[in-house]
């Protein structure tokens, strides 16, 4: 059964600014190794987050602005709408807002990689990995994948838009933690054949071995970001014949699976 998360994103982190945790362990109630944090900045306001060293990432939902890692002197990072600021190794981080407000969602790895020099580098919106469903009219935007040159070890996701009547096919991963940020919309999360109704700003979570597929039943498009935390070594389509790929946006023909 998915366990699903109503965050207030109340939590004042400053003037002109407010937060609240997406996804976390404390708020499952589960193991999973990935802490996600979601920041609205009002125009020139700031907002720190502490990170743990380990791998993280920063997501423009919407705005722009620039980050300041720590321990990174008077370095910046220009954040447009929909980049990603990968951090391989930090121990925090500052975001600013532009001339307008800044929508900003923030994860973490909450297990330790090592073994690999620090890396911080921002990857634009046009820069990252577009793909587009061969079985419907979904939408993909890779954000941390092994097709996106971070390096990336403990943490992996992207964005994936449902537009009307999209749907996935029913699967499972065999030992990873699968986490869902919805940005907007409204949709289905079924697990396990449970209907679990998910809305703009709320926050599911499905275990490793949990059957799971999304439905968007509305007239409205249902878009979330996805973590899988640790990244999957397999993913199991439960019914034969049927399974989700994707090709490159533009391109005919089928993708990876």
């Amino acid at each position: 059964m998915a366990v699903i998360h109503t965050p207030g994103f109340s939590d004042s982190c400053g003037h002109g600014c407010t937060s609240g945790t997406w996804a976390s362990a404390g708020v499952f109630g589960a193991p999973v190794p990935l802490e996600v944090r979601r920041y609205r900045l009002d125009p020139g306001a700031r907002a720190r987050s502490l990170l743990r060293g380990t791998e993280a990432m920063a997501y423009v939902i919407a705005g722009s602005g620039a980050a300041l890692p720590a321990d990174a002197g008077d370095e910046s990072f220009i954040l447009g709408p929909g980049s990603v600021l990968w951090l391989s190794a930090c121990g925090g981080l500052i975001v600013e807002a532009g001339d307008k407000p800044l929508d900003v969602l923030v994860a973490q790895s909450t297990t330790p990689g090592g073994g690999f020099a620090p890396l911080r580098k921002v990857f634009a919106a046009g820069e990252l990995p577009h793909l587009v469903s061969t079985r419907d009219t979904r939408d993909r935007l890779d954000l941390v994948t092994d097709d996106v040159p971070a390096g990336a070890r403990t943490i992996r996701a992207d964005r994936i838009v449902y537009h009307p009547g999209d749907t996935a096919a029913a699967h499972y991963h065999t030992d990873c933690h699968h986490v869902f940020c919805v940005l907007a919309g409204s949709g289905l999360l079924y697990t396990d054949g449970e209907a679990n109704r998910l809305e703009a700003g709320m926050s599911a979570l499905v275990g490793p071995g949990e059957v799971h597929w999304f439905r968007n039943d509305t007239d409205e498009n249902f878009s979330f970001v996805e973590f899988w935390a640790p990244p999957p070594t397999g993913t199991v389509w439960t019914v034969e014949g049927d399974r989700c790929t994707w090709g490159p946006a533009g391109v005919a023909g089928p993708g990876g699976g």
